[in-house]
């Protein structure tokens, strides 16, 4: 995704990303955080030396967070969320900006697209179990 040199430092850019690994491990290398889409959780990724991943139910005020080592596997694993993704989002941002309000935003932006397509999702997958908890209340 080219750079806005026009951006504001204040504004994030998100756009749809294509369900391949390979992708999904490029954008981060290239510093934008990821933001998969699995039913009604949003799991972000960003690569800050290792793997940070926040993730939270659509709307849900809690969440929880993993770091993954930045080693064979783990980039595996990580690829492997682009299989197991509805869809998956990158976020272009500037690093200066507080992260939890990059994923607010960004998930802002994400909720907007999914009601204008008529993709909002309707039950609640934990990306963790793989369990899914019912129809998503909003």
């Amino acid at each position: 995704m080219a750079q806005d040199t026009d951006r504001r430092e204040d504004e994030i850019s998100i756009a749809p990303l294509g369900k391949d690994g390979d992708k999904l491990l490029s954008s981060l290398k290239a510093g934008n955080m990821v933001a998969i889409l699995s039913g009604a959780e949003i799991l972000y990724a960003v690569l800050q030396g290792d793997f940070l991943c926040y993730i939270h139910p659509i709307g849900a005020e809690e969440g929880r967070a993993k770091r993954l080592p930045n080693n064979t596997e783990c980039r595996a694993v990580v690829k492997n969320l682009a299989n197991l993704a509805d869809q998956l989002f990158e976020i272009e941002y500037d690093k200066k900006l507080d992260i939890m309000g990059v994923m607010q935003a960004a998930e802002n932006g994400i909720l907007a697209f999914l009601y204008s397509i008529g993709a909002l999702p309707v039950d609640d997958v934990d990306f963790m179990t793989g369990e899914t908890s019912g129809p998503l209340s909003r």
